[in-house]
C-alpha cells in the first residue's frame, strides 16, 4: 500500500472519530442545558375544607399540624359511604412517607378486619389512650398499611385507625393530632 493511500485511510478514521466525538459533545451539551420542570403534580387536597362540608363533622377527626411538625399535606380526603362508611384522609409526611387516618362509624370493612387479623397486636399509650398496634412489616404485601394504630370505641361505637408506610414517629404524630382534634371538638 502506498504512503498516500495509507494517509487517506488514517485520515478517514480520524475524521470519523472526530465527528463522533463532536456529535456526542453536542448531545451532552443539549442534555445539560435542557430545562426540566420540577414535579408540579402535587395533587394537594385541603382536608380541612372537605371536613367542613361533611354533615356532623364535629365527630370526625380533623388533624391540625403545627409548624414544628413539618410540611404535611393531604392527597385525599373524603367521606366514603356504603355499608361500611369511613372518613378518610391520606397524608404525605415531610419525609415523603404515607399516613392515612380512617374513622369508621362502626366496625371496619371486612378486608380491613382481615388485615388486622394477620398479625398479633401490641398495645401502646398515646395521648392518654391505649392504642392497639398491628405491625405488618413482616407480611408479603402490606400495601399502604405496614403499621396500623387502632383506637376502638371513640364515642358511639366509632373506631379511629391511623396507618401507613411512614416511620413510626410520623404515624404516632398523626395519631396524636387526630386524637387531639376529636378531644377538642364541641
Amino acid at each position: 500500500m502506498s504512503d498516500a493511500r495509507s494517509r487517506r485511510n488514517r485520515q478517514n478514521t480520524l475524521t470519523l472519530i472526530g465527528a463522533l466525538g463532536a456529535s456526542l459533545a453536542i448531545v451532552l451539551l443539549l442534555v445539560l442545558v435542557t430545562v426540566r420542570p420540577t414535579n408540579l403534580d402535587r395533587n394537594e387536597v385541603d382536608w380541612g375544607s372537605v371536613w367542613t362540608t361533611v354533615a356532623e363533622n364535629e365527630a370526625l377527626a380533623n388533624p391540625e399540624f403545627v409548624e414544628s411538625d413539618g410540611d404535611w399535606w393531604s392527597n385525599r380526603a373524603e367521606l366514603i359511604g356504603g355499608q361500611y362508611p369511613v372518613w378518610y384522609i391520606g397524608f404525605i409526611s415531610p419525609t415523603n412517607g404515607f399516613v392515612a387516618v380512617e374513622q369508621f362509624a362502626g366496625d371496619p370493612a371486612p378486608e380491613i378486619a382481615a388485615q388486622l387479623d394477620d398479625v398479633t397486636p401490641t398495645q401502646v399509650s398515646l395521648g392518654d389512650e391505649t392504642w392497639t398496634v398491628f405491625d405488618r412489616s413482616g407480611m408479603d404485601d402490606v400495601g399502604n398499611r405496614r403499621t396500623i394504630y387502632l383506637l376502638s370505641e371513640i364515642g358511639e361505637g366509632a373506631n379511629l385507625m391511623v396507618s401507613g408506610t411512614a416511620p413510626i414517629s410520623e404515624i404516632e404524630l398523626v395519631a396524636l393530632r387526630a386524637l387531639e382534634s376529636l378531644e377538642t371538638s364541641p
